[in-house]
Parts: C-alpha cells; structure tokens; sequence
C-alpha cells in the first residue's frame, strides 16, 4: 500500500477523499527521449516561468484585489480536485477532520499540523518527492524556484488548495488564511485555518 492510499484508508474517505500530499506534475525530462523533436525541457521550464510571472503581473495590475484573489483560490480548489479528484457525495461524518489530522501528523510530525479549539496550524514541510520548504522549495510544481519575484499574489491558489483539502473533512464552514509563505519573503509556508460556527 503506497503512502497516498494509506492515508485516504487512514481518515476513511475513500479513491475521492483528502491525500495532502499529492502534486501535479513532474519532470517533463524522463519523457524527451520519447520526444525528439519539439521544444526541449529546459526551454519549456524557462518559457513556463517566464509565462506565469507574466501572468501573475498582468492579475496584479488590471485586476482589483478580491477578482485575483478569488481566481487563485479557484484555482488552487481545481489544482487539489485535479490531483485527488472530485468531492464525494459522502458528506463529512463527526471525526472525519480529527482523522485526517491525525495523519497529516502521521505523515509530517507535530510541526506540520496542530490544533487548538477551533484553529488549526498547518505547514508545508516536503512533498513525496522530498523537496523540503525549509530548503527554499515551494511545493507548487510550477514555481518550485522562481521565477524571481512572483507576485505574492500566487500563494492564494494554495489557500484555495488547503480549504479544498480541509472542506472535505470538516462538517462546518471554515476559512484559510495564508500566515507565512516563501514567494511573500518567508522561510516556510503556513496556514491558518479557522473553523466557523454554522449560524443557526
């Protein structure tokens, strides 16, 4: 049984449940010998950097804050049902949360995960393939180290990407707030997560 079906056995939500730890993507490297013609995979990495900071200045610049910032979120929501698939019908059962905290734990230590009443403190820390956030490495494969400069902007797509994760296990509303991250100056990436009451 590898790592990503440990977990969704773990916290019991099933193939469409919640794995933290899945990342799109991958070297394009290991397939361009398959490829001999077209664009190498160094140049479609740099074009792929140079294009997202493009992007992400342009968001900035004609866009008013809260539009970027819901695009991001949506998606960082689509990147996370992209790699864990879509939402089970299956509503979250009393539980469902403190179980998939307890394997975040099991996967990262206490540092990644913890929770008082109704906060929760959660840090990226590595990814399967090892890449550490302490070593400078953003977890999102398409920016893992650079381009230089990106606009602080981006990280609200892993705010997106971490109330998809936790939605799915929790019975009540809650809300995500970046507290730290690498491409906003930081030396890890953390998140608040505030759990809501429900109105009556």
């Amino acid at each position: 049984m590898n790592r990503k079906q440990f977990l969704l056995k773990s916290i019991g939500l099933g193939a469409a449940g919640t794995s933290a730890f899945t990342i799109l993507g991958g070297p394009c490297c290991a397939q361009q010998a398959q490829q001999p013609q077209g664009t190498s995979c160094d140049k479609k990495y740099d074009f792929s950097q140079t294009w997202v900071k493009r992007f992400m200045d342009i968001l900035d610049q004609d866009l008013d804050e809260a539009t970027r910032i819901k695009i991001m979120h949506t998606m960082g929501r689509t990147c996370y049902t992209g790699a864990n698939g879509k939402r089970s019908e299956r509503k979250p059962q009393p539980g469902d949360l403190d179980k998939l905290i307890a394997a975040v734990k099991a996967y990262g230590g206490d540092e990644m995960i913890r929770r008082e009443g109704d906060v929760i403190h959660f840090q990226y820390i590595r990814n399967p393939a090892g890449l550490k956030v302490a070593d400078g490495w953003c977890l999102c494969p398409v920016v893992e180290k650079g381009p230089a400069d990106l606009s602080g902007t981006y990280c609200a797509c892993s705010e997106g990407y971490v109330a998809e994760m936790f939605e799915r296990a929790s019975e009540v509303p809650l809300k995500v707030e970046v507290v730290e991250s690498l491409k906003r100056g930081g030396k890890t990436c953390r998140f608040r997560i505030q759990l809501l009451p429900e109105k009556a």
